[in-house]
């Protein structure tokens, strides 16, 4: 698989093109059971990089998890646009871990202060961990505070920072995880009834958040910040209405605009920053090129008959 720090740019490439209008998108599209199960179908086509791509996603509550499995999977059908042939199937997995930590790492090169170092996560799993490898490909990050329900995972977290040469602790409590950072990351993954637990005041003057769980651990009050921005402002109104978005917006920027410079980077060094993106088929598009043309460059993989 390309290392996460080389998928930020293809993420990034990807934005930039939907800028200047050269992919075709369609918003995501949700179906959620009452037991809190969902399945995601996502589909982009961009003609400039040769590719088109057919996402699907599907999941489960934690609670309902298989010991051993994780609670999300996806499958990846990417489509050559030429003469419009499948190239590429597979388990999509990698596609839906690393899309959320490359847009965390977009959006932070515009919106995270430049000497930004410590990193607070509230939820210390694989997300987590993409996360901390694609930020710190942007900004020189030497300090991680963690808090997971679970202790024992942001103990896991804290080892695995630790090897990466980082200072790093496991708190007590989710506010000691955000009120110092300057970069804050929360993947809380989905709970039928749970309920928010982040003070949006928590974060201090000049904070930046990527909001990775859909701002669903957090409490009312994002909008008192003064950078609100999503991957997609279409998408994030049709997964508000959903009820799959907690927190509608509105947003000042969304991420081709911040890309391309039609809107302006952080402005002040004190602005707080809170980005909440779905995840968006432009971005999985990106990745999934990514990973096919490394893995053909490698003859790896299973020849299709087609």
């Amino acid at each position: 698989m390309p290392e996460p720090a080389a998928l930020v740019p293809c993420v990034e490439a990807a934005y930039a093109a939907r800028a200047r209008g050269e992919i075709m998108t369609k918003p995501k599209i949700g179906l959620f059971t009452e037991s809190g199960n969902f399945f995601f179908s996502l589909a982009a086509a961009w003609e400039g990089l040769g590719y088109a791509l057919t996402h699907a996603s599907f999941g489960t509550p934690l609670d309902k998890t298989p010991p051993g499995r994780h609670h999300v999977g996806s499958i990846e059908v990417l489509v050559e646009t030429k003469q419009a042939q499948p190239v590429c199937v597979f388990d999509a997995f990698h596609v839906a871990l690393m899309l959320p930590a490359a847009v965390t790492a977009v959006a932070a090169k515009r919106l995270a202060r430049t000497d930004a170092s410590v990193a607070g996560f509230i939820a210390a799993g694989a997300q987590a961990r993409a996360n901390l490898a694609t930020l710190s490909s942007v900004r020189a990050v030497t300090t991680v505070l963690a808090y997971d329900e679970n202790r024992a995972a942001a103990d896991a977290f804290v080892r695995h920072a630790r090897g990466l040469g980082l200072r790093a602790q496991a708190v007590a409590h989710p506010r000691e995880a955000v009120e110092p950072s300057d970069l804050v990351v929360t993947s809380v993954p989905y709970m039928p009834g749970m309920a928010p637990a982040l003070d949006p005041q928590w974060l201090k003057p000049g904070a930046y958040a990527s909001m990775v769980d859909l701002a669903r651990s957090w409490r009312p009050g994002l909008e008192r910040h003064e950078r609100l921005v999503t991957d997609d402002r279409e998408q994030a109104a049709i997964q508000a209405a959903d009820g799959r978005l907690k927190f509608a917006g509105p947003f000042d920027t969304e991420l081709a605009e911040l890309v391309s410079g039609a809107r302006p980077p952080r402005r002040t060094e004190t602005e707080r920053a809170a980005f909440v993106h779905p995840g968006h088929a432009m971005g999985a598009l990106a990745i999934a090129a990514a990973i096919y043309e490394r893995a053909k460059a490698q003859g790896l993989g299973t020849p299709l008959a087609y």
